[in-house]
């Protein structure tokens, strides 16, 4: 779906009240730093109505492409979008653009634009349509530990170097690097968060310089992911697998490349430090409308969350002998599994204004029976029947048996994430 809208907004002065993307104060606050196959096109809210005074762009359909990173003047931030996804600047105000290979019109890696009207801005005395401020090339991103721990890794930064002491962070994750895996990705939704770009081609997963060298994207292929458990369990594993049906490990996503409105965030989302393997069925199933459900019912409230996105403990499968085995996609040389298949995704949502928040849990193996699940896989009291804005189809195995806690209900069993509090109740 593609549109291409110029937005020309009509408000008094007071309306120009833009929506911070910055994480909103909170228990604990680390430094901040899918593999779906399709772009899905549900919960999509309609485009915002047009007005007029001061700048407006709204960030669907009316960017340049390749597209800068938007910022706020001689700051670290990303520039913030209101509630319906659009970049407002007063008359006279101003914003800045990073291309770190220039830009067409310009060989400068960072303009300053002041806000002239509509979709039009000044830069050094002459004027320019903000869609024809495209990049020579897409920005590059960037994973940099930041020098902070976190329970079970260490605290990486994914975003924008804009210069050696300037650096625009996207989101955040705590990564174990013994084992490989990323305990949780940290980011902010925000009430323009159901607006975000479509349209914006999905890029090959990088390793971002961890993974000690290893090609990951070729251990996630279905030949050697295949061959990898196939290896584990002893013989038999290709009963396990069925591309036709979904039915194979994928890429999947933590910070969910649609949980950034901009393009450039939603490329910053494909490194592998940002990722399980995840089961597609499952990846397109449930956890797709946990996603989607979320960000739109977050829009529709205008609220801001912050999301805590992450895995825990290892799925396993029955070996040749009846015996339930772990599944890694690597393992070191000494044997040790790396990069684990999860059992359980999760996402913790707390909005701090408030201190009320909500868990939702995904069983990762569509091969186990509800006496298993029920059994081994749910681990906090489950609240489902409270939830009403996600789409879910809760006891679908396949699609991923889910359910939802309160936060301290579930922190009980998770000890790998910060001390976060929902003292409020739940985020419904």
């Amino acid at each position: 779906m593609k549109c291409i809208c110029l937005l020309l907004l009509v408000v008094a002065p007071a309306a120009w009240a833009r929506v911070p993307l910055q994480p909103l104060p909170d228990v604990e606050l680390p430094p901040l730093m899918e593999e779906e196959i399709y772009e899905r096109g549900i919960y999509l809210d309609p485009l915002p109505e047009a007005r007029a005074s001061g700048c407006s762009v709204t960030i669907r359909g009316g960017m340049p492409k390749p597209e800068p990173v938007v910022l706020e003047t001689d700051s670290e931030n990303i520039y913030p979008f209101n509630d319906v996804g659009a970049i407002e600047v007063e008359n006279g105000k101003t914003l800045q653009l990073w291309c770190p290979s220039g830009f067409t019109t310009h060989s400068d890696n960072v303009l300053t634009l002041t806000c002239e009207n509509g979709t039009n801005f000044k830069i050094g005395g002459s004027s320019y349509a903000f869609k024809d401020l495209a990049c020579k090339s897409w920005p590059t991103f960037k994973a940099v530990k930041s020098g902070a721990t976190c329970n079970g890794g260490v605290v990486i930064r994914v975003g924008f170097q804009i210069t050696t002491s300037r650096f625009a962070e996207q989101y955040s994750v705590c990564f174990n690097e013994e084992e490989e895996v990323t305990r949780y990705s940290r980011h902010v939704l925000s009430p323009g968060s159901n607006y975000y770009e479509t349209g914006v081609d999905r890029i090959t997963f990088t390793t971002g310089g961890f993974f000690d060298g290893k090609n990951v994207d070729k251990l996630y292929t279905q030949v050697t992911q295949l061959e990898t458990i196939n290896k584990d369990l002893g013989g038999d594993a290709d009963k396990y697998f069925d591309s036709s049906a979904n039915v194979y490990l994928a890429r999947g996503h933590l910070a969910a490349k649609a949980d950034f409105d901009y393009a450039p965030g939603q490329r910053s989302s494909f490194l592998f430090i940002n990722a399980a393997p995840q089961w597609q069925v499952f990846n397109a199933g449930n956890w797709a409308r946990v996603e989607d459900g979320l960000r739109a019912w977050v829009s529709k409230n205008k609220l801001n969350v912050n999301c805590y996105t992450g895995v825990y403990g290892v799925a396993k499968l029955p070996n040749k002998d009846g015996v339930e085995t772990p599944l890694y996609l690597a393992r070191d040389a000494n044997n040790n599994g790396l990069i684990p298949v999860p059992a359980l995704y999760f996402r913790v949502v707390i909005e701090p204004s408030t201190h009320k928040g909500i868990v939702f849990v995904g069983v990762n193996n569509p091969h186990l029976t509800e006496e298993q699940i029920k059994r081994d896989y749910v681990i906090c009291n489950d609240v489902s029947d409270q939830v009403t804005y996600i789409n879910w189809k809760t006891t679908d195995i396949k699609a991923g048996w889910s359910y939802a806690c309160e936060v301290a209900d579930f922190l009980k069993t998770v000890k790998h994430l910060p001390a976060l509090t929902a003292k409020s109740g739940l985020l419904i």
